[in-house]
């Protein structure tokens, strides 16, 4: 009778056998899956993260490009190039609307003394001649003052 019995217990232990293999195994599959999508999310994340980098290096680019844009010196030399001249003292509006202060027109500055050309030796021909001088750079129209009210009003 020991030959059935042996034959019992062994027959008893497969299927637990078989439970604990499959089990195995679906744990170590569903662990490289796992591993394969968290390896994949880091490729994207490293590619973002280089993106990121790029996008930043524009964006302090484009800020330094700005910055040039707006210092004063800059500012100036478009506005005169633009033919604008520096303003006079200006007046303010007080929150009654009364003006404060004494405006006053912006006049253009006297334009810089043109280089007078030298003047050529006496004997020795320079095969050119002097254009003639153009007449002086006439001064802006004057702009409208805003009319200007009381104090008491």
């Amino acid at each position: 009778m020991s030959p059935v019995r042996g034959r019992t217990a062994t027959a008893a232990r497969a299927p637990f056998v078989i439970l604990v293999v499959t089990l195995l195994a679906g744990g170590l599959i569903s662990l490289l899956l796992l591993n394969a999508a968290v390896n994949q999310d880091s490729f994207q994340l490293n590619k973002l993260e280089k993106e990121t980098t790029g996008y930043t290096d524009e964006q302090q680019q484009l800020q330094q490009e700005v910055d040039q844009y707006g210092a004063p010196g800059t500012l100036e030399r478009k506005a005169r190039d633009l033919g604008m001249v520096p303003g006079g003292n200006p007046a303010f509006l007080g929150p009654d609307g009364s003006v404060l202060g004494t405006p006053e027109r912006a006049t253009a500055p006297p334009p810089p003394p043109r280089p007078t050309a030298p003047s050529p030796s006496p004997g020795k021909p320079t095969g050119t001649t002097a254009p003639p001088s153009s007449p002086p750079a006439s001064t802006p129209p004057p702009t409208p003052t805003p009319p200007t009210s009381t104090p008491g009003r």
